[in-house]
């Protein structure tokens, strides 16, 4: 049996307090790197192992390019997000299955509801249910059948691990993270490698210094259309629109990002938790250098807007290397 995310490996990062007293507190890992891959920041055990989740799209999207998929910068966008279903997200994967000669009924991932508010209650409006398109992974899902077409490969089982389209992602999540001797069985049904967090922040230090063409494709259509990793307004979208930053969360708590100066963070909260995620990654990374102050500050605003009622001013959070040591 694979070994997991342990209690003795992990650090406190994040503590939610109420008038200055700590209420909630936030364990986990993360991990810093330099241009170089050197630690350049390190809190709790960077070896210990993890699923990554849909932190790794990115990669699962390089190796369904390489597999032959003709993805759009749009899709190729959608093919590494998490994103929130708005009627723009579905019809870009739906543009990514028509591509292939493909419908809606060919995605093996779930139906869902998207989770935009307006969207959903605009499908409820018109009388539409949960749909695969408005799953979360509707657009990596999309890719990988793009992918199989155009290599005259099945699309029935384009999620086998076996299928050429997995043998090619996992050899592109490889390639950049380093080896992997686990692969479980993610949320939407697609093949979910474990790997230490050091391996993926390991991977998205490469992958934003990376002249690959394929790597390089995913980046830059990330960077056009930072809207289609998450949705307008959202921590991952801001940060990209805002920084040029690959920023990719997992579910579980995971959130990885690299600079385009090279450095990157990855950390996975042991509880599954994504409070505090997006600040402390931020603030680790302005630590090491690879984030300028203004850039920063503004950031910071714009995830962590002043609190307007009584209630909500009482309420604090503090990061580990900011407001206390962490170790």
């Amino acid at each position: 049996m694979e070994l997991g995310l342990e209690l003795s490996d992990c650090a406190e990062l994040v503590r939610i307090t109420r008038n200055k007293v700590v209420e909630s507190r936030h364990l986990g890992v993360a991990v810093v790197l330099d241009p170089s891959g050197q630690v350049a920041a390190v809190l709790g055990n960077p070896q210990a192992r993890i699923f990554p989740r849909s932190a790794l799209k990115p990669f699962q999207a390089i190796g369904s390019l390489r597999a032959g998929a003709q993805l759009s910068s749009q899709g190729t966008a959608l093919a590494c997000a998490s994103h929130l279903g708005t009627f723009r997200h579905q019809r870009i994967a739906e543009q990514t299955l028509e591509a292939a000669g493909l419908g809606t009924t060919d995605l093996q991932c779930p139906s869902s509801w998207p989770g935009d508010s307006a969207t959903r209650d605009a499908m409820n409006r018109q009388g539409l249910g949960p749909g695969r398109l408005a799953f979360n992974c509707s657009g990596k899902h999309a890719a990988f059948l793009n992918a199989a077409v155009h290599a005259g490969e099945p699309t029935g089982s384009y999620l086998s691990p076996d299928h050429p389209v997995q043998r090619a992602a996992l050899a592109a999540m490889e390639e950049f993270c380093g080896p992997i001797s686990f692969v479980g069985v993610d949320g939407c049904g697609a093949p979910a490698p474990q790997m230490s967090l050091l391996s993926l922040a390991r991977g998205f230090g490469r992958l934003v210094s990376s002249t690959d063409p394929q790597a390089e494709q995913v980046v830059q259509s990330i960077r056009e259309n930072p809207w289609a990793i998450r949705g307008e307004g959202s921590a991952n979208t801001l940060v990209i629109e805002r920084t040029g930053i690959i920023a990719k969360l997992g579910a579980e708590g995971v959130l990885a990002m690299g600079t385009p100066g090279g450095y990157s963070v990855a950390l996975k909260m042991l509880d599954g938790s994504s409070r505090g995620t997006d600040l402390l990654a931020l603030d680790l990374l302005a630590s090491a250098g690879a984030l300028g102050k203004e850039e920063h500050r503004q950031l910071r605003a714009a995830l962590a807007p002043a609190a307007s009622t009584p209630g909500a001013r009482a309420a604090g959070l503090e990061l580990a290397g900011r407001d206390f040591s962490g170790n």
